[in-house]
C-alpha cells in the first residue's frame, strides 16, 4: 500500500512538474502554431516610443516602445519613430554611452517636456540614443531593417 502510494505521489509529482516518465519526446497532433512577430506600424504611420514612461503608474526614467514593450524599437527603412512625452523633463538625443555619453549628431529633440518628436530613418542599421538629462540611466535603440 504504502509503495502504491509513493508510486502515486510520484507520478503526480511528474505531472506537475510536466515530466513525463517513460516518454520518448514526440510529439503528435497538429503542430503548434508560432507565435507572430511584434508588427510595425504600416509606412507612413509613425512607430511609438513613450519617454519617461512609468510602470504601474510610478515616474520612470525610461524609453519604451509602443510596439515592443522594450527600449528597442524595430522599425523598416522609411519609417518614422516618434517620441511622446510622459513625464519629467527628457530628450531623446543619437548617440552612445560607453563611459558617459556622446552624440553622434544624428538627431537631438533637445530637453523638452509634455512635448512630441519625430526623426524618420532613411536607412538600415542600428541607432542608440539617450536622454540629455539622465545619460546612461535612459538609453534606447532603434533597429532599422
Amino acid at each position: 500500500m504504502a509503495s502504491t502510494l509513493r508510486a502515486a505521489r510520484a507520478a503526480l509529482f511528474a505531472i506537475l512538474l510536466g515530466v513525463c516518465i517513460g516518454c520518448d519526446d514526440t510529439m503528435t497532433g497538429p503542430a503548434a502554431t508560432p507565435t507572430p512577430a511584434v508588427p510595425t506600424p504600416p509606412p507612413g504611420l509613425p512607430q511609438i516610443v513613450y519617454v519617461g514612461q512609468g510602470q504601474g503608474g510610478q515616474r520612470a526614467n525610461a524609453f519604451v516602445d509602443a510596439q515592443s514593450g522594450t527600449a528597442t524599437s524595430t522599425i523598416h527603412a522609411g519609417q518614422t519613430i516618434e517620441w511622446v512625452w510622459v513625464n519629467g523633463s527628457h530628450s531623446t538625443t543619437s548617440g552612445t554611452c560607453p563611459l558617459g555619453c556622446v552624440t553622434d549628431g544624428l538627431w537631438d529633440s533637445g530637453i523638452g517636456h509634455d512635448t512630441t518628436y519625430q526623426h524618420t530613418f532613411s536607412s538600415a542599421g542600428t541607432f542608440p540614443y539617450y536622454c540629455l538629462v539622465h545619460g546612461t540611466m535612459m538609453q534606447g535603440t532603434v533597429i532599422v531593417q
